[in-house]
């Protein structure tokens, strides 16, 4: 368990970075993508155990999308959600969202 908490806790002090990595991976796929953050993370309400929670906005397949992702290192905490371009006032909504 304090071994996931120190690995959690190096990817919050790196997001910037690891969320350039997210862009720039999606860009290659659709360069008309969008990313944002959602949730806790942005509204700095976030601890170790939290998750954090990025949409992508692309018509790209979502499964293609979470498999370059991974490839790019991207995974725990990171809950991605990819969702075609008529679905983002669904999460305006729901959540504040902040341009990545």
């Amino acid at each position: 368990m304090l071994k996931t908490a120190l690995k959690r806790r190096e990817v919050f002090r790196n997001l910037e970075r690891n969320l350039q990595t997210i862009k720039e991976t999606v860009r290659k796929l659709d360069p008309h993508v969008e990313v944002y953050l959602f949730g806790s993370t942005p509204e700095k309400r976030h601890t170790y155990s939290s998750d954090i929670d990025v949409l992508i906005i692309t018509e790209k397949e979502p499964a293609r999308v979470h498999f370059e992702l991974w490839k790019a290192g991207i995974k725990d905490p990171f809950e991605i959600h990819v969702q075609p371009r008529e679905k983002l006032h669904l999460y305006r909504r729901k959540a504040k969202l902040v341009k990545a």
